[in-house]
């Protein structure tokens, strides 16, 4: 009877690393890689976008109002109005702009200061103006979904009052008070490029989001868990 001779290996010297560590391995060169190429992703999608500056979309919705309230806008017999503005404002500029260029398109001369030269038209109109409210705010901002982009609530609301007369006997010819209110969404990395930080009814801050004191948080902490977790479990 022949006895089988086995043969004792002594084992293996190579140590494969465990799976669990191959994943955290992967896992963090993962996020090393892809979070700044999603941050260089959205500056560049930012730079391509058509972005509307608030200077802009408070523009549009004076105009909108202008149309609206000057639907019943005498015809005078005369083309001379005198722009004045009831009250010191620090959006006068802006209205006087667009509402220069609105009586110019129904065919009026417009002039401003009206301390200079109104004696030389004796049948010019007086044309007053006066900003009882004129904002521009960020009221809300929410998330696109639980790990989406932020995206941010402007809103612009208007109210203001215009009266005409006839220059130096003051017979009121017209009056009008009107009102608009007008909002859109935006991409909260694009209120760097559309605030105005000369005038800061052009730049409103920001609310605080509600969700990212939670959200951002848990987010934080369950992966910073997840990876001492995944560390200790293969010591």
């Amino acid at each position: 009877m022949v006895n089988r001779i086995t043969e004792s290996r002594p084992p293996s010297t190579v140590r494969r690393p465990p799976q669990n560590r191959v994943l955290l391995i992967l896992l963090v060169i993962f996020l090393t890689i892809s979070f700044p190429l999603q941050v260089f992703a959205e500056k560049k999608e930012q730079e391509k976008e058509n972005l509307i500056s608030n200077e802009e979309f408070l523009r549009e919705s004076v105009r909108n109002l202008l149309h609206k309230a000057f639907l019943d806008f005498p015809r005078a017999e005369s083309g001379f109005v005198f722009v004045n503005s009831e009250e010191e404002d620090s959006a006068n500029w802006l209205l006087e702009d667009e509402l220069i260029a609105y009586l110019q398109s129904l065919n009026f001369q417009v002039a401003l200061h009206p301390d200079s030269g109104q004696n030389e038209f004796p049948k010019a109109y007086s044309f007053f103006y006066r900003i009882i409210k004129m904002k521009l705010s960020y009221p809300q901002v929410k998330r696109k979904g639980f790990l989406g982009q932020k995206l941010v609530t402007r809103k612009v609301e208007l109210n203001l009052s215009f009266r005409l007369e006839e220059k130096g006997i003051g017979k009121v010819l017209w009056t009008k008070r009107e009102t608009e209110e007008r909002s859109d969404i935006v991409k909260k990395q694009a209120i760097q490029y559309l605030n105005n930080d000369s005038y800061p009814f052009l730049s409103p801050p920001l609310p605080e989001d509600s969700q990212a004191q939670y959200v951002e948080p848990a987010l934080v902490a369950a992966v910073v868990g997840g990876l001492i977790y995944l560390f200790f479990a293969n010591r």
